[in-house]
C-alpha cells in the first residue's frame, strides 16, 4: 500500500502594515497594501496609487497607533479554509476616518485662530551692519552712477546678513514682543 503525499499550499501570513492618507481626497483614511509593484500599489480596501507617489500621499502608521484607530470588524478571511472557497486578498469592511498624525492642532491655537478681534502690531527687527561713512558714499556717488552705487551698497549690506542671523533675530523679536505685551499677566 502506498501513501500519497498531499500537496498543501501554505500561504505565508504577513502582518498588515497600515498607511494613512496625508494628502488628497482620502486624507485621514487608513489603508493596507495588497500588492506593491514597481509601478502601482494596490490596496486591500480597493483602489491603487502610483508607487512613486507613496511617500508624498501616504504615511506609515505605527502598529500600536493603527490598532487603536482601526475598527475591529469581522473580516472575510478564512485562514483555515473552513468556509470552502479561499480568498486571495483580505477584505476589510468600513472606512476609517482619522485625522492625519502630523496635522493635529493645539486647542490653544484653534482658539487663537478663531479670535475676531486681534491687535495688529509691528514686529521690529534690528540687525547690526557695517556701512561706509557718508563722505565715502558721496565720493562714490560723484565718481560713479548713483544707481550703481546704491545697488552695490545694498549688495554690501545684504552680504553681511545670513539666513540664520535673520531667523534668530526674528525669533528673539517675537519673544520680546510677547514679554513686553503680556508682562505681569
Amino acid at each position: 500500500m502506498t501513501k500519497e503525499k498531499e500537496n498543501i499550499n501554505v500561504e505565508e501570513v504577513k502582518p498588515l502594515v497600515h498607511w494613512q492618507w496625508i494628502k488628497g481626497d482620502d486624507s485621514g483614511n487608513v489603508v493596507t497594501f495588497d500588492n506593491e509593484g514597481p509601478k502601482w500599489i494596490t490596496f486591500n480596501e480597493g483602489g491603487r496609487i502610483a508607487t512613486e507617489l507613496r511617500d508624498e500621499f501616504l504615511q506609515q502608521l505605527d502598529s500600536d497607533i493603527a490598532g487603536e484607530y482601526i475598527k475591529k470588524t469581522p473580516s472575510n478571511i478564512d485562514p483555515l479554509n473552513i468556509g470552502g472557497a479561499s480568498k486571495s486578498t483580505q477584505e476589510i469592511t468600513g472606512d476609517v476616518m482619522i485625522p492625519p498624525q502630523n496635522t493635529t492642532t493645539s486647542p490653544i491655537r484653534v482658539l487663537f485662530n478663531k479670535q475676531k478681534k486681534n491687535n495688529k502690531v509691528k514686529l521690529l527687527l534690528e540687525f547690526p551692519v557695517n556701512i561706509p561713512p557718508k563722505g565715502i558714499y558721496e565720493l562714490m556717488s560723484t565718481s560713479f552712477d548713483k544707481d550703481e552705487v546704491n545697488e552695490q551698497l545694498y549688495s554690501f549690506i545684504i552680504d553681511q546678513l545670513s539666513q540664520a542671523e535673520i531667523t534668530e533675530c526674528l525669533q528673539d523679536s517675537i519673544k520680546s514682543l510677547i514679554e513686553s505685551k503680556y508682562k505681569g499677566e
